[in-house]
């Protein structure tokens, strides 16, 4: 009876000691969103942070690892295209949007984020922030991860 309390009792502190490593792993920074295949949400352009404007969807960017396909929206109008990555390189390419006119905030935001997308030269993301950056390492953009499930 003793033998069997003691192997009882040795399992139960093997198997809380090994919760206890697992959870402290997790602790610390998040991990690293995928570049594609995730719905980023825009939060800064050119160091300006971007508000949502009501019955309009939010600018967004979803690259579809099938195809290389570009998705998203520009707070105004949806926006379609392609894009290449080769290391830490990011180009987008045959950018399209439909051209629906919206109020002055949001056509502003859309061609300052045209125009931007057009200057990518480099990605990073750390956790759940994806930082596109131009020529010279500057981030010119900022996106969340977004989860829609």
């Amino acid at each position: 009876m003793k033998k069997l309390s003691l192997i009882a009792f040795t399992m139960a502190l093997l198997l809380t000691s090994g919760c206890q490593t697992h959870s402290a792993h997790y602790q610390g920074k998040k991990p690293d969103e995928a570049l594609t295949n995730t719905y980023w949400k825009l939060v800064t352009l050119e160091g300006q942070p971007i508000t949502n404007a009501d019955n309009f969807r939010e600018p967004h960017l979803v690259l579809h690892e099938e195809n290389t396909r570009l998705a998203g929206s520009t707070g105004c109008n949806t926006l379609i295209g392609s894009y290449r990555i080769a290391g830490k390189r990011l180009t987008f390419e045959q950018v399209a949007t439909t051209m629906m006119a919206c109020p002055t905030p949001q056509m502003r935001n859309e061609q300052v984020m045209l125009s931007t997308l057009q200057q990518i030269h480099a990605w990073q993301v750390d956790g759940d922030t994806l930082s596109l950056q131009n020529a010279n390492g500057k981030p010119v953009a900022v996106f969340e991860a977004v989860h829609l499930y």
